[in-house]
């Protein structure tokens, strides 16, 4: 998973994202590649991120339900997840909530995990 470290000059400072909490400054902090797709363009200077590689810069945004169920299953399988069966894409847009939330590094690690069984990748 990427890590966001605060370099700046103070104890700490505010997340970016509401629902994370406060970085201080050279304690890395666990973040889903998501919400570094989010946030990472706008992180300055004062910011280490590692572990993250961007994703494909024309298609990074979020889905939502104007998106196709087809690109809604592609943008979940960069982030190796595969939905089990047919799924809905109410289903996918809550596997999307779910990469995006605040607690997404273990909930993420744990879809990662559940679509290699059911997909027979191991």
């Amino acid at each position: 998973m990427p890590t966001v470290t605060y370099i700046g000059r103070s104890f700490s400072k505010r997340n970016i994202d509401p629902s994370y909490p406060e970085l201080i400054r050279g304690r890395p902090q666990e973040v889903t590649t998501a919400w570094c797709d989010k946030y990472a363009g706008r992180l300055g200077d004062k910011y280490r991120i590692e572990g993250y590689e961007p994703v494909d810069a024309g298609n990074s945004s979020t889905p939502d339900e104007t998106w196709k169920r087809g690109d809604i299953v592609a943008w979940l399988a960069k982030y190796d997840i595969k939905p089990k069966g047919y799924a809905t894409k109410t289903t996918l847009l809550e596997l999307v909530a779910t990469v995006m939330s605040p607690n997404g590094v273990q909930e993420t690690e744990a879809l990662v995990e559940e679509s290699k069984e059911t997909n027979g990748d191991e």
